[in-house]
């Protein structure tokens, strides 16, 4: 057994690693007998990420580990789209002062496209069941971000620009990366074609929205993440709010980067104008589970007890 192989057992609990360590190590072997380091390698990797897993509470039989499996590609779409409204971004911004090649020297712009194209072809991966070429493509597009991200910061540092708004741009690839590999996406059903949709329809508004509504970005984010937020005062709606604010979670950086930058009364009346929509919304969702609650001691339509059906139950993987 190779160092990397006892590295990634060695990651379980320990209860699970003295009852199941030595099937592990065998259905790993047997994965990859014939094949070459490549393939050695993505397996102690994907055995890693499974102890992480469980350590975490996040296996496929716990609710949270089969929320976020259900999430992920949203999650991917939206990091897809965000990502590329950076990229166009900057090239709106210097494209008059800059050629590509200065782009690149400057950005890493071809990196970073090329992160958008590999983030994109990771999710059809994993819209199509195909997790462990998803989770490749993913990684590969983690490192040519984290190359793009690499090449911004040090010219901006050796020309004093804005190092913090590059972090930004950067961090939300990589933490939809880290999602690919966090979530039990083997041991979960796969996402049906309704799901697949949806995720492609999400992800292209999400463009839309970030690139093309003048201003809008920043709040987009903001705004929803609040509404999301105020979804959390009742159980009946908790489980999907939580499942939207993860999410988002791509795009949550270069949101808080864009707010640091707002000031005056434009951005103190945004903020209270979101907050007061929220309340009013977490108002609203509190009270209509209390109009449509059963009356304590009367028997719910279709339920076994006086209450009826129980609320926050996980979410459909």
């Amino acid at each position: 057994m190779s160092a990397l192989l006892r590295v990634a057992v060695r990651l379980h609990p320990a209860p699970y690693r003295a009852e199941m360590g030595d099937e592990l190590v065998d259905a790993v072997l047997a994965a990859t007998a014939g094949r070459g380091r490549g393939a050695h390698l993505a397996e102690a990797a994907s055995l890693a990420a499974h102890g992480l897993r469980l350590r975490a509470g996040l296996g496929a039989e716990h609710p949270r580990g089969r929320a976020l499996a259900a999430l992920v590609p949203l999650a991917l779409g939206l990091s897809v789209a965000g990502d590329l409204a950076f990229r166009i971004l900057q090239a709106d911004m210097f494209r008059r002062e800059l050629t590509w090649d200065q782009m690149e020297q400057t950005f890493g712009i071809y990196q970073g496209l090329a992160g958008v194209v590999l983030a994109a072809l990771a999710l059809v991966a994993l819209l199509t069941g195909r997790v462990a070429p998803a989770r490749a493509l993913g990684t590969a597009a983690g490192a040519a971000t984290a190359w793009s991200g690499a090449v911004a910061v040090s010219h901006a540092l050796a020309h004093q620009g804005s190092v913090l708004w590059l972090l930004a741009g950067t961090a939300g690839p990589l933490l939809a990366c880290a999602l690919l590999w966090a979530a039990p996406l083997r041991l979960a059903s796969g996402p049906g074609d309704r799901t697949a949709w949806s995720v492609v329809a999400a992800a292209l508004l999400a463009l839309v929205v970030l690139n093309k509504v003048p201003g809008s970005n920043v709040w987009a984010v903001t705004d929803l993440a609040l509404l999301l937020a105020a979804g959390l005062a009742a159980p009946r709606s908790r489980p999907a709010a939580l499942a939207g604010l993860v999410a988002l979670l791509p795009l949550y950086p270069l949101a808080a980067f864009q707010l640091s930058q707002q000031t005056g009364l434009v951005f103190t009346a945004r903020i209270e104008a979101g907050a007061a929509l929220a309340v009013v919304t977490a108002v609203l969702v509190f009270c209509a589970r209390g109009w449509t609650a059963p009356r304590r001691g009367r028997r719910a339509a279709g339920g076994d007890g006086p209450h009826g059906d129980t609320d926050g139950g996980p979410l459909p993987s």
